[in-house]
């Protein structure tokens, strides 16, 4: 019994950490569930939620618990750090990433060609990267009103979808891109319930219609996948350079914020680093 506590608190302790990461731009939750080593199961459960629908439902809502949590509390606290403190709590960010790639390197097999594995490493740091180019605020999906707007929250739901389960893609670059991420804010601080409904469900139903091609590829083609994956994993700390570090710096920055903002930095990304690395042992797989 305090062995299945253990494993239920620890569940929702990681869905804490990936839901409060999620409103992070840069900040994959996907990428956090690897390094946390809950995705494979993850995927599982839902890909095959009918085969256990038991465990499956039991597993699935002790993540969401935290999940839910996470977002819900913790995210707000984030958010206000970045905007204080952006250079040591992206640095944070940052170290968690890196932290959590030795364990995701062992499921590459060393046996296999260094010129493939390399070659699907760099389409998925392409493919990350590329994401990170595309324009945010083009679309502005939730004006309107009638049929039209609450089709294309529909189809925001199902992009939301994508990015929560691929690893590397940022759920709220992805809101940043569709014009949605100040609604989706909005929404949670002031209770629309309406609205947070339909984007819920319809997150729900590309969750579903995702997973079940994403665990064939990982089952049948393993190598290929957590190569790919890697470039992703890779591809998220460009971005939390690219879109919170670099833009922390101030143009006319002195000796003295130079050397105090280092040391801060370097403690941040070893407590990142050491938090993931550590917590990432601790697998419910």
């Amino acid at each position: 019994m305090k062995g299945k506590f253990r494993n239920d608190l620890i569940l929702m302790i990681k869905g804490f950490a990936i839901g409060s990461s999620m409103s992070v731009p840069g900040v994959s939750g996907g990428t956090m569930a690897i390094l946390l080593g809950i995705y494979d199961r993850l995927i599982s459960s839902i890909s095959g939620f009918l085969k256990d629908i038991k465990n499956n439902f039991l597993y699935l809502f002790k993540f969401g618990i935290g999940a839910c949590a996470g977002i819900g509390s913790l995210a707000f606290v984030i958010e206000w750090l970045l905007e204080k403190f952006p250079l040591p709590v992206s640095f944070f960010f940052l170290g968690a990433v890196v932290g959590g790639i030795p364990a995701l390197s062992k499921k590459v097999d060393k046996s296999r060609s260094r010129i493939g594995a390399s070659l699907y490493f760099l389409s998925g740091l392409i493919i990350v990267i590329a994401i990170g180019f595309i324009p945010t605020g083009n679309f502005k999906i939730t004006t309107g009103s009638g049929l039209a707007h609450y089709g294309m929250l529909l189809l925001t739901g199902i992009v939301i979808a994508l990015a929560l389960v691929l690893p590397g893609i940022s759920t709220s670059h992805m809101l940043l891109v569709l014009g949605m991420y100040d609604s989706m804010i909005a929404a949670i601080t002031g209770f629309d319930i309406a609205f947070i409904a339909l984007l819920g469900i319809s997150t729900v139903i590309g969750v579903f219609l995702i997973t079940k091609p994403i665990e064939w590829t990982m089952n049948r083609f393993p190598h290929q996948t957590y190569c790919i994956i890697l470039g992703f994993v890779f591809g998220s700390s460009y971005q939390i350079f690219k879109d919170k570090i670099i833009p922390a710096i101030p143009e006319n920055a002195g000796a003295g914020w130079w050397i105090i903002s280092f040391v801060i930095s370097v403690v941040t990304f070893l407590l990142g680093y050491f938090s993931i690395l550590t917590t990432s042992r601790f697998s419910n797989e």
